[in-house]
């Protein structure tokens, strides 16, 4: 059955001629990429495995070079992204020869550069950004419902019945924390499904507000307004997950989005900034007097787990400095024994892309968090500026959990996509198609508060 992964490319055709390019992107390949687990693919004569994901974007980034290449601004971010793609590719071409750097690029072309476009290009068109974002927040808001059973029962019902078309691939194992599962939803591991909750969470608060100044919120079970009701479901998601990097990068999120809600956003930013520091300063001590020692002086699973973070910087050392500027690419790079799984993905970065990869990601971050910062200073809406610092919370959070796991499944074309959004923000036009008018909020002068 695995050519039936290539229904979302035939829907997102038909949904770009009956429809728009937009309403593909949010009614066909958000689905897609957050609904369906990414290892069910078809694998294509002389292609690397082509996911439910992958198959839609096809069409849609072929329709949006087409009518929107011409609106593409050079930017900064646009050279570090490019850089960062060749040197993947590149990578391969010197370890490991010719076809696996076709597929290298092929699968670069799929999870960087097409959702970084989209972000780029689509995403901050007139009344698209809240469309994008409520349909982000209520696919995992399904997402986080369906996993309780997951949670309590430990059987997850996205492997287990889309598996059922798949027979050949087989689901993850489960892992238990505290005597419950950990979920993972159609996201491979609890890690990565509490990166993506942490981003729908996040974003969800974005949304609540938009509700609240609109006079579009509704009321849902027991009298729970959808403004309440959301957050606090994709919270539970982010709960459910059990992973202390995205529970760390969640808080971080959170108090960075918060500025754009705060009545003096330059003293919230100065107090946000500081507690940041030293929160930074605590923790990164407990975590040395935490790690310090071997894995059998561990105490608790987390703590031996831990420790092996801690020891894979030291012991990839070696590997890294043999690996010079684009390292030893991803198919076949040296290991430390005892030490294969790599949850870093800056660690990684550096064996398999080398010096180029990661200081190209480093880069494509730094950009990300500029943009974010010069978009809120603009602001003269209060919407644009909250939802900018949420923008920027969420890259800032991922960043920091990315140093626990490895960018795998959904989050890297979710990551790039959000640093492709950071490069387009502007002001609202159409706030929101129920309340087009402006917000009160809108009088104030925001691009003076960094002043």
């Amino acid at each position: 059955m695995d050519p039936l992964v290539l229904i979302s490319m035939v829907l997102a055709i038909v949904v770009i001629k009956r429809q728009s390019l937009n309403d593909a992107v949010i009614k066909v390949y958000l689905p897609s990429l957050l609904i369906i687990p990414e290892f069910y693919s078809v694998r294509l004569p002389h292609l690397p495995p082509i996911g439910f994901a992958a198959a839609a974007i096809i069409p849609i980034g072929f329709v949006m070079f087409k009518n929107h290449l011409r609106d593409w601004k050079v930017q900064r971010a646009d050279f570090w992204l490019a850089l960062f793609v060749l040197g993947a590719t590149y990578s391969e071409l010197i370890r490991d020869g010719s076809s696996d750097a076709v597929f290298m690029l092929v699968e670069q072309i799929f999870s960087v550069v097409l959702p970084y476009a989209i972000g780029k290009l689509l995403l901050e068109q007139d009344g698209i950004r809240e469309r994008f974002a409520r349909q982000f927040v209520l696919l995992l808001a399904v997402v986080a419902i369906l996993s309780l059973w997951e949670f309590r029962m430990g059987t997850n019902l996205f492997t287990t019945i889309i598996g059922m078309f798949f027979p050949a691939h087989h689901a993850w194992l489960m892992q238990i924390r505290g005597g419950w599962i950990r979920v993972a939803g159609p996201y491979a591991s609890c890690i990565l499904a509490g990166v993506i909750f942490l981003a729908g969470w996040i974003l969800s608060m974005w949304v609540s507000y938009v509700d609240k100044i609109s006079g579009t919120d509704k009321k849902y079970w027991f009298g729970l307004r959808r403004s309440l009701l959301l957050p606090l479901i994709l919270f539970a998601g982010l709960i459910m997950a059990q992973s202390r990097g995205p529970w760390i990068g969640a808080a971080l999120a959170f108090v960075v989005a918060r500025i754009g809600k705060a009545k003096n956003v330059r003293r919230t930013a100065i107090v946000t900034i500081c507690f940041c520091c030293i929160a930074g300063g605590i923790g990164y001590s407990y975590a040395n007097r935490y790690t310090d020692g071997s894995m059998a002086e561990a105490k608790t699973i987390e703590q031996e787990n831990a420790i092996y973070r801690r020891q894979l910087l030291d012991n990839y050392k070696p590997i890294i400095e043999q690996g010079g500027l684009f390292g030893w690419g991803s198919v076949d790079f040296p290991k430390v024994p005892g030490q294969n799984s790599i949850d870093n993905e800056f660690l990684l970065l550096q064996i398999t892309q080398g010096k180029v990869g990661f200081w190209t990601y480093v880069l494509l971050g730094i950009e990300s968090m500029i943009a974010v910062f010069m978009a809120a200073r603009r602001a003269t809406q209060r919407v644009d500026l909250y939802f900018a610092l949420s923008l920027g919370g969420i890259l800032a959070g991922i960043l920091l959990s990315l140093s626990t796991v490895y960018m795998g499944a959904q989050t890297g074309p979710l990551f790039f996509l959000f640093v492709g959004w950071s490069q387009s923000l502007r002001q609202t036009q159409t706030f929101t198609a129920a309340a087009p008018q402006a917000v009160p909020t809108a009088r104030f002068a925001f691009r003076r508060v960094f002043a």
